[in-house]
């Protein structure tokens, strides 16, 4: 299976991409095959709902892009799904969002999901990797403490692969959304699964072949 993930940020480059796509490539099924591309028009980092609206035109044109290049599914590389619903109004092939892939799995690991995002810039996330990783852990304690939650999200994508470390630090479920939007996108195309038309209607005007 053909996997497109589309980056709805510019403050990414072309080296930061390619070590996400690593990563997707190491932890996906040996059949699927994973491949990014990255909106033209769209803020550096989605922080705000405006930021999010900015970068809602680009990613439905790339959206639209992965079907018509024949990719099985596509997944919008942010934890906020900015403009899900409407990718999903455009075409037929399975679009995931992070948040809700995680979420998702999070409801039937636990009783209290707990979304986690540090109060550091998205951009900045990764410059102190040990820093960021030491906010969380003392997030994701301190809301066990308080009885917030039993199970973890992390909330920006700048977090790829930190779950699967942290929940063997803490010893509670931590989610990062790569692996939770691969898995999910797979597990959609190996089982034939399509967004509801009812849920997610397409007008006519909508269509590609619609004069």
């Amino acid at each position: 299976m053909r996997i497109r993930i589309v980056v709805p940020i510019t403050g990414l480059d072309q080296q930061a991409i390619g070590q996400r796509l690593e990563y997707l490539r190491e932890i996906a099924d040996p059949r699927t095959t994973v491949d990014a591309v990255q909106v033209r028009v769209g803020p550096p980092a989605i922080e705000s709902a405006s930021d999010s609206v900015l970068a809602g035109p680009d990613i439905l044109r790339l959206v639209q892009e992965a079907e018509a290049d024949g990719c099985d599914a596509a997944i919008i590389w942010c934890g906020g799904d900015p403009a899900l619903d409407a990718a999903r109004e455009l075409v037929d092939i399975p679009v995931v969002g992070p948040g809700e892939s995680m979420l998702a799995l999070a409801s039937i690991l636990g009783r209290k999901p707990c979304r986690i995002t540090p109060d550091i810039p998205v951009l900045e996330m990764r410059k102190d990797l040990d820093r960021t990783i030491s906010v969380i852990k003392s997030m994701v304690e301190d809301r066990v403490e308080r009885g917030m939650g039993d199970t973890f999200v992390l909330g920006c994508l700048a977090l790829w692969g930190l779950g699967k470390r942290l929940r063997e630090a803490i010893g509670v479920p931590i989610l990062d959304g790569a692996e939770a939007s691969l898995k999910m996108a797979e597990l959609a195309v190996e089982m034939g699964l399509r967004h509801s038309k009812i849920a997610y209607p397409m007008r006519e005007s909508q269509r590609p072949d619609s004069p």
